[in-house]
């Protein structure tokens, strides 16, 4: 692991399917509020600028939807800890917890030594729709060299 910099052993985010669903998911809606916007400047009434302000909150909240489901989701392996950024919220786990790994239809499966379980999100078959075995298997050799290290460091 000579290429370590700043702690960060590795990231990984959704697919690349689903990052494109997630940009699209918040760019379509965008585009659309853009041409209402457009036509309420070319019509200049209230009911074109009324329209185009429920079409930016809709855009709004699409794009809000597709960052927080989709384009924020990452796993992040560092010296110190595991973080998995899920749209359920953030989990820190220090490697001294962690027991075995493997990886679920809801993605990469961190077993702690009191038995629990976290899922990391940005690996999971759902967030790109393709089967994450090659991306896994990365996350499974930085977790192996990790755990044989007997960290912490």
């Amino acid at each position: 692991m000579d290429d370590v910099r700043d702690g960060r052993l590795g990231a990984w985010r959704v697919g690349t399917a689903g990052r494109v669903g997630g940009f699209a998911l918040a760019a379509v809606p965008a585009c659309a509020a853009v041409s209402a916007w457009l036509s309420a400047l070319s019509h200049r009434d209230a009911q074109h600028v009324t329209s185009a302000g429920v079409m930016t909150g809709v855009a709004l909240g699409f794009g809000l939807f597709a960052w927080w489901i989709l384009l924020r989701v990452r796993l992040e392996l560092t010296t110190e800890m595991i973080v998995m950024v899920n749209p359920w919220g953030t989990q820190r786990l220090p490697w001294s917890r962690v027991s075995a790994v493997s990886l679920g239809n809801w993605g990469a499966q961190f077993h702690t030594t009191d038995g629990f379980t976290y899922t990391a999100y940005a690996l999971s078959d759902l967030a790109s729709g393709t089967r994450q075995d090659g991306r896994f298997a990365e996350v499974r050799r930085i977790t192996d060299a990790q755990l044989l290290r007997g960290h912490p460091l």
